[in-house]
């Protein structure tokens, strides 16, 4: 019976702590999405509920990473992981010709920093576009990398959303869908917006300095 209460108790500490992981990333999702209704950017329904499954795929992938049960260097495995984004027919990246309704972003802090004053660095975050190249089998290994999810941690503070909604306004976005989630530890943003949607690929008006 003492040993029936110990697993018991472990279990919903367990449970009391992914409740608590589940809640940091939904407080987050609410805070962007109130900041870009504010500058009138509406979270479409349909958007937001693909972009929170694509967060929900992520996370499932990178928690197998982690646990060994999904080796990155496993060809067969990336295949297979590979064919699955390509039934998301919703998103432009499941086929190399680009059909889809809508277009996956993830925002990244950029992969390189450049020096300035006082031993400081600036990094030029930007928001991603999710290609068919990015989940090929050949690259797939590449997007679920713990490294490259540490580069695209999403802070949320007001100078990060900053950022974010100058992205979006200079593309015009007037609708999208937010999901803000948790990925080797991480915060991670994903973005989705209308298909034709060009958000620049290069360094966003703003810099963060670290």
């Amino acid at each position: 019976m003492k040993l029936f209460k110990k697993v018991l108790a472990v279990a919903l500490v367990g449970a009391m702590a992914v409740s608590m992981l589940t809640a940091c990333g939904s407080s987050k999702s609410s805070k962007v999405k109130d900041a870009l209704k504010d500058f009138d950017i509406k979270m479409d329904a349909a958007m937001v509920q693909d972009t929170e499954k694509m967060m929900g795929g992520l996370q499932q992938l990178t928690e197998k990473v982690t646990s060994g049960a999904v080796k990155l260097n496993d060809e067969t495995q990336m295949k297979k992981i590979s064919e699955k984004f390509g039934e998301m027919t919703d998103y432009t990246f499941s086929s190399s010709t680009g059909k889809g309704d809508y277009d996956l972003y993830i925002w990244t802090n950029g992969a390189d920093g450049r020096p300035a004053s006082g031993g400081k660095t600036e990094r030029y975050p930007y928001l991603m576009k999710v290609q068919n190249v990015h989940v090929s089998e050949k690259n797939l290994p590449r997007l679920l990398d713990k490294e490259f999810i540490q580069k695209v941690e999403f802070s949320g503070n007001s100078e990060a959303l900053d950022i974010l909604r100058s992205l979006l306004k200079v593309a015009n976005v007037e609708k999208a869908g937010i999901s803000v989630g948790k990925a080797y530890g991480k915060d991670v943003l994903l973005v989705t917006v209308p298909a034709g949607t060009t958000i620049p690929q290069t360094a966003a008006p703003k810099t963060l300095t670290t």
